[in-house]
């Protein structure tokens, strides 16, 4: 595939969702000169679904293929050992190399649902982390200081609480930084969680001889309530779930967040999204911006046919109060509705199902009303709403 130097263009990636780029000026001499560059995104697989905040390094990544660059996944499989305490404040819970292989399999199938296969190479951090010589570790391990170290938020707030602070976990910046001597990368994509790690590669490579990358860090996703995205808060969107549920939840979403999404998660200029936001400014409902999104979003992971198919019964479902002539149906005529929803992933927790119940949030539509006992049991053939958007037929 032939590089594509369009200057325009390339500003657009090098400015869109991006929060800071080191190295800007030769990185985009670079995309400007015609030659193919190696771009790295390194990944630990610690959960089990992708959702729309990872999609907006994702899209970055795919920007820069669609102009001819090659992409290079790596997955951590020897740092997710150890972990990443960018964002976190307890050490991480263990895990081993059964559950990452597990895990793997997973992500990469949610992985290119946003990048393209063709034009990414996966490799495996082991392959080289596990042959790493003690004389070697220490010599990356001069280029950073103690104090370095605890100017980092996650650590210094541990360290002030009193919470342990495992030395493994000073190691896995060289250990990312490693990874780009390694691969000698042009270029280096993450969050500005990363910002840390991503300046590891920038700064070890030169100790190798090796030509410094440049590293751009993108903008975070706010939540679908405004708040910091997080599973536990469930104000995320899977990449992997079915149109009319992805369609739901776009549609959700508070409206101070409606300009991030569009700038972060689709690919609408820039100058149209200025426009939208004026008339919004003006008066415009947000709904009509909101549907925009939600198609958009829909569009990309679905296709347009299912996007058009999940507005039509959003529509139906909220705009005209109808029931959904299909319904998820399930097994379990005789157990609680409780256990019958978490057991199929209907949702993820009973936890969930209890706050539900507590909001007023679960219909029995075949009787339409309320339903408040937590243990309640549903027989064959009765319909509910679960939430906002779900609908399940017992059979």
């Amino acid at each position: 595939m032939k590089v594509i130097t369009d200057e325009k263009r390339i500003e657009e990636i090098l400015t869109r969702g991006v929060h800071d780029i080191f190295g800007r000026e030769e990185l985009k001499k670079k995309l400007l000169s015609g030659k193919k560059l190696h771009i790295k995104l390194g990944t630990d697989v610690t959960g089990k679904d992708l959702h729309l905040g990872h999609s907006v390094v994702h899209r970055k990544l795919r920007d820069l293929q669609e102009l001819g660059h090659q992409v290079t996944l790596i997955i951590g499989d020897f740092t997710t050992i150890v972990g990443d305490h960018s964002d976190k404040v307890d050490m991480r819970g263990e895990t081993n190399e059964k559950e990452i292989k597990e895990k793997e399999k997973t992500y990469k199938e949610q992985f290119f649902k946003t990048v393209l296969k063709e034009g990414t190479k996966i490799e495996h951090n082991s392959e080289w982390l596990d042959k790493l010589t003690l004389k070697k570790y220490l010599g990356m391990a001069k280029a950073y200081s103690v104090q370095q170290m605890f100017d980092r938020e996650t650590f210094k707030k541990r360290f002030n609480e009193g919470k342990t602070i495992g030395f493994d976990e000073w190691s896995y910046p060289i250990m990312q930084g490693y990874d780009s001597v390694i691969l000698e990368c042009d270029l280096e994509l993450g969050g500005t969680d990363q910002t840390f790690n991503l300046l590891a590669g920038r700064k070890l490579m030169p100790l190798f001889g090796v030509e410094a990358q440049s590293a751009i860090a993108m903008k975070l996703l706010l939540g679908s309530d405004g708040k910091p995205m997080g599973k536990s808060l469930l104000n995320y969107i899977p990449i992997v779930t079915s149109p009319d549920d992805m369609y739901g939840k776009v549609m959700s979403i508070i409206d101070d967040v409606i300009w991030d999404y569009f700038e972060l998660v689709t690919r609408v200029s820039m100058s149209e999204i200025e426009k939208m936001k004026k008339s919004m400014e003006n008066g415009e409902s947000p709904m009509i911006f909101k549907k925009r999104l939600a198609k958009e979003i829909v569009s990309f992971y679905n296709g347009e046919r299912k996007a058009e198919e999940a507005e039509k019964n959003w529509e139906n479902i909220f705009s005209k109060k109808e029931i959904p002539e299909e319904m998820i149906e399930l097994l379990g005529s005789g157990k609680m509705l409780m256990d019958i929803l978490v057991m199929n992933k209907i949702l993820a927790s009973k936890g969930e199902f209890r706050r539900l119940i507590e909001e007023g949030a679960v219909t029995d539509l075949t009787l339409d009303k309320k339903i408040t006992d937590v243990n309640f049991i549903p027989q064959s053939g009765m319909k509910f709403k679960i939430g906002k958007r779900k609908f399940i037929k017992i059979i």
